[in-house]
């Protein structure tokens, strides 16, 4: 079972607009529901979030969240920052991801969102542990 786990998204998809609060408080449900660390990837291209949006967007989210959150400029992945779950744009590469969700519109973040939670639900829960049948031992 883990206890950490890492979930990047695309910011400037939602900053500033009425998934903003969607999004961020989905992912903070989803980290105490779980009871799992989620170490947040938030990423944006060069000239798409200015200064003052992002500085705002930090304070407005500073207190409110009980996670990691990195902010970085670009949609490049160094194999180091190696990420769990990526809910990108379609067209976008990484390959160092271990589950994507690519989306059209905004309303994918939704979409991916709810996939995220249902996949790290699955990995995170207890497993029954099955009795091997043996019939080696008959005569």
């Amino acid at each position: 079972m883990i206890s950490k786990t890492t979930l990047r998204l695309k910011l400037s998809d939602f900053i500033n607009t009425d998934l903003e609060k969607f999004v961020m408080e989905k992912v903070d449900s989803i980290h105490n529901e779980l009871n799992i660390a989620i170490l947040l990837y938030l990423w944006f291209e060069e000239d798409e979030i200015k200064g003052t949006d992002l500085k705002n967007f930090l304070m407005r989210w500073e207190d409110k969240l009980s996670f990691r959150t990195s902010v970085r400029q670009g949609s490049e992945i160094k194999s180091r920052d190696f990420i769990f779950f990526d809910i990108k744009p379609v067209g976008i590469k990484n390959r160092y991801c271990r589950f994507n969700y690519d989306y059209k519109d905004q309303s994918g973040l939704v979409v991916g969102l709810r996939e995220f939670y249902n996949v790290t639900k699955f990995v995170t829960s207890d497993k029954t542990i099955k009795v091997q049948k043996r019939n080696d031992y008959e005569d």
